[in-house]
Parts: C-alpha cells; structure tokens; sequence
C-alpha cells in the first residue's frame, strides 16, 4: 500500500489529526519523564558526595587571630569552642584563662554564650599541657564568692555607664531642640551638674574605662565626621569643653 492510500485510509477510518495529537501528547508525557529521572540521578549523585566527603572541613573555617588579644593565634594546642549555628572559634589558652580568671566571667567574650563545665574543664587540660602554670577554671565557677565583688564591681560600672549615656543622649536633644536661653539653663542646672556626678564615680571605679566611655561620648555628641551635628548656637563645642574638663579634673579621695 502506498504512503498515500496508507494517509487516505487513516484520515477516514481513524481520525489521523486525533491519532498526531495523541502522539504529541505521548511525546511530551516522555521528556517530562526522562527530564525528573535525570533531576532524580542529579539528586543522589550531589547527596552521596555529600555524605562521602568530610562536612567539617568544607563548613567550619576556624579563625587565625585570638579574638580576646586581637594577636595571631599561637602554634600551641589551643581551645576551639563549638557555637550552637555550627561555628568554631579558637582561643590562645593562656590568654582566654587570664581572660576567665580576671573577669570572673565565663562566656564566650564575642557571643556571650556560657562555657559548659566541660568545655572549662577541657580549657584546664590544654593549659596544664601547655605548661600554663595557672589556676583551674572550672574550680574558679564552682567557687560562687570568689568572684562576687568583682561581678558586683562590674555590674555597677555597666549602670553607672548607661546612666551617663542616657544624659548624654538628653544634652543632644536640649542642643537640638532647645530654644538657646532654655537650652542653656537646662544644661547648666541639670545635664551637666548629673553627668558629672556619674562621670565622677566610674573614673573612681576604673578610670581607665570611664576614659574610654568619655571618648564614645565625645564623639556622639560631635556627630560623624562626614556629617557632623549642627551647632548652630556653639553649645556642642560647651558641651565638648565639659567633657574634657571632666576628664581632666583629678579623682577625689
């Protein structure tokens, strides 16, 4: 039979135009086919090299400075503190003990997420194999008075700090907001007589943190550099000279 008696007959007898979109439709029923099971071979090809190679060495990149002293971590074994995001960070040990022993405070100095008692036992085990003559860490927390002053020291120079920032905060706004004869009054009378009260307290406590504490302020009240507050009346340059002048001024008995 020829092709084109073979057309004629399936034209009449068999609907040919159904037959060609039924075909199409086979057609297109098969790529999408082939096309999953290829996604699917992509798919466990990527997970088996996954599990096969090693997670840890691709994921976790520990840090090559010491993130208390800011200095290279040394060539000695050091502490390496697992994060709960599955980060790792390492300490240089005998810093990170002086750090614990000195502060009393035992958290991890850039997320503040609490050491275990066997991560401080483990931080005593590399110092003691270090050679570290230093004391134990972990005895150091079980010891709750041992670093009860300090903690009450510490404590009390953080609210002697915000509330000093909370005035340095209200001196800005009576700079900006104030009329000048208020503004004035206002910090002659109350913001300056309150802060350097607070000031007065913390440069006993610790003068060398109230120093640092000084010269964030000075530099909030001054504004970036590349855009700094307005100062239309002179008062921030007042309000500068006072903070020098509270620097300067010697610590009373």
């Amino acid at each position: 039979m020829s092709k084109t008696a073979l057309y004629d007959r399936l034209n009449s007898e068999c609907n040919f135009e159904r037959l060609m979109r039924a075909e199409i439709r086979r057609s297109c029923k098969e790529a999408k086919s082939r096309k999953r099971k290829r996604s699917r071979e992509r798919s466990k090809r990527t997970i088996h090299l996954a599990e096969t190679s090693d997670p840890e060495a691709k994921r976790i990149k520990l840090n090559k400075i010491d993130p208390i002293m800011l200095a290279p971590i040394g060539k000695k074994e050091t502490f390496k503190f697992s994060r709960p995001n599955g980060t790792k960070v390492q300490f240089n040990v005998d810093t990170l003990v002086d750090y614990l022993l000195t502060s009393g405070d035992f958290h991890d100095p850039e997320t503040r997420l609490p050491f275990s008692d066997d991560d401080l036992r483990e931080i005593d085990r590399i110092a003691q194999s270090n050679g570290y003559a230093r004391a134990s860490v972990y005895d150091a927390r079980q010891n709750a008075t041992l670093f009860s002053e300090a903690k009450f020291r510490r404590d009390a120079l953080l609210a002697l700090e915000r509330c000093a920032g909370e005035v340095i905060a209200e001196i800005l706004e009576v700079v900006e907001t104030f009329e000048p004869e208020d503004a004035q009054m206002e910090l002659v009378t109350q913001q300056f007589p309150i802060f350097q009260d607070y000031y007065r307290q913390m440069k006993k406590a610790d003068s060398a943190y109230a120093s640092k504490c000084l010269a964030h302020w000075h530099a909030f009240i001054k504004g970036p550099p590349n855009h700094p507050n307005d100062d239309e009346y002179g008062f921030i340059r007042i309000a500068i000279n006072f903070l020098k002048a509270c620097e300067q001024e010697p610590i009373s008995a």
